[in-house]
This record gives C-alpha cells, sequence and structure tokens, in this order.
C-alpha cells in the first residue's frame, strides 16, 4: 500500500503541476486508478498523503522537553535567576571596582600564565581552549610535566594543608564570581593547572599541626556538599591522609602529657617515638645529649621538647647548663 500511495503521489504531483485540460484529466484518471487499487478513494488517499507523519521517539521527548522548559513556570523560574545573578554581579563590581578587575590575572595568575607562555604554539591565544603542550586544560592526569613544572615553579606552591586549602579557596570564590558575572566564562588553563596541583598538596601534605587537620576536614567538608563529586582516587587519598594524620598527631599529643607522678625527672620516664625524629635516644644521657644538639641549632624549647617527647621546662634546664658551660 506504502508503494501504491508513493506512486499516488507522483501522480497528483504532475496533476497540479498540468497546464493543460487534458494533462490534468489524464492524471486524474491514473490516481482514480491507483486509489482504487489501494481499496480508497481519490480523498481517503489525499488525506492519508497529507496526514501528518508520527514523530520518532527523539522528536517526541525533544517535544516534551521544549514544553517543560518554555512552560511559563519555568520561564519565571529563569527570569527570578537571571535577576538575582545580576544583582548579585553588581555586588560584584562594586566589591572588585571594576568589573575588568574581576577577571584580571591575579599575581598567582599571571605567574603562571607567563611561565606557561613558552609551551603555547605558533599563534595561540589565551583562552580555554588553547592547548598547552599538547594538553587541552582538562584534567589534572592528563596534564603534562612540562605544565606540572611550569605552575609549581611559577609561585611557591603552599608548604602545608591549610596554606594550600586557603590559596584553593580563594581561588574558587574568583572563578565563582566570575561565573556570576559571565556566565559562559571558563577558567584559563594556566590558572586550572596550579589549582589541579595545589588540590593535590591538600590531599598528600602530612598535617604538621591541628590547623593542617581543620584544613583537610574542611577539604573534605566540601567535597561533600559540592554540587560535583570529587575523583574517587582523590577522595581515598586525602581520607588515607587524615588518618595518617590524626595516628602521627596522636602519638605527638600523647608525649605532651605530665609526666608520671613520682617521677623526678621526664628525661627517666619512657615515652613514645615521635614520627619525625627516627630512633628516639633511650638513656637519660642520650635525650640531654640531643637536646643540646637541637638547642645549638637554634630550635625553641618548645620544639626541642616536641621532638624529643620531654617538656619544655627540662630543655629550659638543657639550655641554661649549656650556657653556662660556656
Amino acid at each position: 500500500m506504502t508503494s501504491g500511495l508513493d506512486t499516488f503521489a507522483k501522480v497528483r504531483a504532475l496533476h497540479d503541476r498540468a497546464s493543460t485540460p487534458g494533462e490534468k484529466a489524464a492524471a486524474a484518471s491514473r490516481m482514480e486508478a491507483l486509489a482504487r487499487s489501494a481499496g480508497m478513494t481519490v480523498a481517503e488517499a489525499v488525506s492519508k498523503l497529507d496526514a501528518p507523519k508520527p514523530k520518532t521517539r527523539a522528536e517526541a521527548m525533544a517535544d516534551a522537553f521544549n514544553a517543560i522548559f518554555n512552560s511559563p513556570e519555568a520561564l519565571a523560574e529563569r527570569a527570578e535567576r537571571d535577576r538575582q545573578r545580576l544583582k548579585k554581579a553588581a555586588d560584584l563590581v562594586a566589591e572588585y571596582g571594576s568589573e575588568q578587575a574581576i577577571f584580571a590575572d591575579t599575581e598567582i595568575e599571571a605567574a603562571c600564565r607567563a611561565a606557561c607562555e613558552p609551551l603555547l604554539g605558533p599563534g595561540e591565544a589565551w583562552n580555554t581552549l588553547y592547548r598547552l603542550d599538547g594538553w587541552d586544560g582538562y584534567g589534572r592526569r592528563s596534564m603534562p610535566a612540562s605544565v606540572r613544572a611550569a605552575v609549581s615553579q611559577a609561585w611557591p606552591l603552599p608548604s602545608t594543608v591549610a596554606a594550600a586549602w586557603a590559596e584553593y579557596q580563594a581561588f574558587d570564590k574568583l572563578i565563582t564570581d566570575r561565573y556570576v558575572v559571565d556566565y559562559y566564562f571558563n577558567p584559563h588553563a594556566y590558572s586550572s593547572a596550579r589549582q589541579y596541583v595545589v588540590e593535590e598538596r591538600i590531599n598528600n601534605l602530612p598535617a604538621a599541626d591541628l590547623c593542617d587537620i581543620k584544613a583537610r576536614v574542611a577539604w573534605l567538608d566540601y567535597w561533600a556538599h559540592s554540587e560535583i563529586e570529587q575523583d574517587v582516587d582523590d577522595a581515598k587519598l586525602a581520607l588515607a591522609s587524615l588518618r595518617s594524620d590524626i595516628e602521627r598527631l596522636s602519638v605527638q599529643f600523647g608525649q605532651a602529657q605530665p609526666a608520671p607522678e613520682g617521677a623526678s625527672d621526664d628525661l627517666d620516664t619512657p615515652k613514645p617515638q615521635a614520627v619525625q625524629t627516627g630512633q628516639r635516644p633511650t638513656t637519660r644521657a642520650e635525650r640531654r645529649a640531643a637536646a643540646a644538639a637541637l638547642i645549638s641549632e637554634g630550635l625553641t624549647d618548645r620544639e626541642v621538647a616536641r621532638r624529643l617527647g620531654i617538656s619544655p621546662t627540662t630543655v629550659g634546664a638543657i639550655r641554661r647548663a649549656q650556657q653556662g658551660a660556656t
């Protein structure tokens, strides 16, 4: 039946284009014969040809999406979001001083830009689509060593977890602000590269104190409440680092507890070994010698006490004795 209707459609087209009564009559007679062979009248065949074709599944889904996306409720919601975004954008322009200042490179970004510029090919522009040494600017694991070295050496890397988290937060706020002002903004690849390196330090650096542990917990909390998920391997690494931090610092905090009652000198009291110091001196003489050596290196009483697991008071006594001897 379909092939018959195809032929009917061609004859109908000839009928409509016919310029003489004879041609029209011949085409009409042929149309009637084709319709009859298909068990229809000419009017039924014409109606069937003119009926809209059924939509594909993709077309039907697109129509449903458009109906929802362009509904009065959706349009009103988007209009309200745009109004709020424009208001916040105006506030940000006032905060930074100008729209240009929002998008201007920070000191770190400028340094990373300069460090990465030699990696660009001839004629490549500074935008989010350029390729740095074969890298498109997206994905930490695909970042080549040349890019990593450039952004790492361009500006001193944070040496603690807390410092790394502070740098990350500052850049994250800046990028968020830029998105508010320009909905289609994308970070430059040199900025993203630096951020990837900083992320690694937050995940990898051992915590030196409680501030670092708080920073790492804040980092995990940030991802827990983020609209996107942290890479699974990175999340596992950050959690493993936190566990290691707690175990290591627990030992240090345990060393800082008062000596057992009745002990005349905490140098005689066995202490748990600090991770950073390697093999701890075991005898009284060894501990005094180790303390004297650290004092001569310019360390404070508190730092010497922390490393050896003795009290700052005892270190002070050794320092005074050492000064008296000189």
